[in-house]
């Protein structure tokens, strides 16, 4: 018989940890194009200073449990949000890396999923100055239009985001414009140090 019962977490208060910190910087990492470009130097700083604290809490939760904090041992809710604050830790590009790797031994074994992967897949190779694979990652143009990184084979972006879980790209369009407003063409190019909105995020 199944045991209608959630599974017991490993470690309920490393999970509270998680969670508390991506609800604390939810609200910024969902602010609407307009609004971001116009906050002050002070304001952006002070949102700098707490993404750091969140990737060294992410980290010393890693050090702790010696894995990603998977569904196993802190629940769904709680890995999402660790892929979350992975996905923002652009400060660290090299632990940003090492997140991916552990994020992959965890999909590997089912202890998380293939669509927070490819977030923060996409992640790693924008901040690498490369093409991403799922078309998940977008910035914000000077003109304060958002668009999309470069994509790796535009053609066949669809198929590879089906393969990851993700819906049809023009589906992401689409709520990415009823928040944001107008979306650049996919021919654009990046600017350097761009406002990085994760598809995620969007909406």
């Amino acid at each position: 018989m199944n045991d209608p019962r959630p599974p017991t977490l490993g470690y309920p208060a490393l999970a509270e940890d998680l969670l508390g910190r991506a609800q604390r910087a939810r609200e910024h990492w969902r602010t609407p194009g307009a609004e971001r470009l116009a906050m002050t130097p002070d304001a952006l700083a002070a949102l700098d200073r707490a993404q750091h604290d969140h990737t060294a809490g992410l980290k010393r939760i890693i050090e702790r449990i010696g894995r990603w904090p998977g569904r196993s041992a802190v629940g769904a809710d709680a890995c999402q949000a660790a892929v979350d604050i992975a996905v923002h830790s652009d400060h660290n590009p090299t632990l940003q890396r090492t997140l991916l790797s552990l994020l992959q031994k965890a999909v590997d074994v089912g202890d998380a999923t293939s669509t927070q992967l490819a977030h923060l897949h996409d992640r790693c190779l924008v901040n690498a100055g490369q093409a991403q694979l799922y078309g998940t990652q977008h910035w914000y143009r000077p003109d304060g239009l958002l668009a999309p990184h470069p994509i790796a084979d535009a053609t066949q972006l669809d198929t590879r985001r089906a393969g990851m879980g993700l819906p049809p790209y023009a589906e992401q369009v689409r709520r990415l414009r009823e928040r944001h407003g107008p979306l650049a063409s996919l021919s654009v190019s990046a600017v350097p140090k761009p406002a990085l909105l994760s598809e995620r995020h969007a909406a």
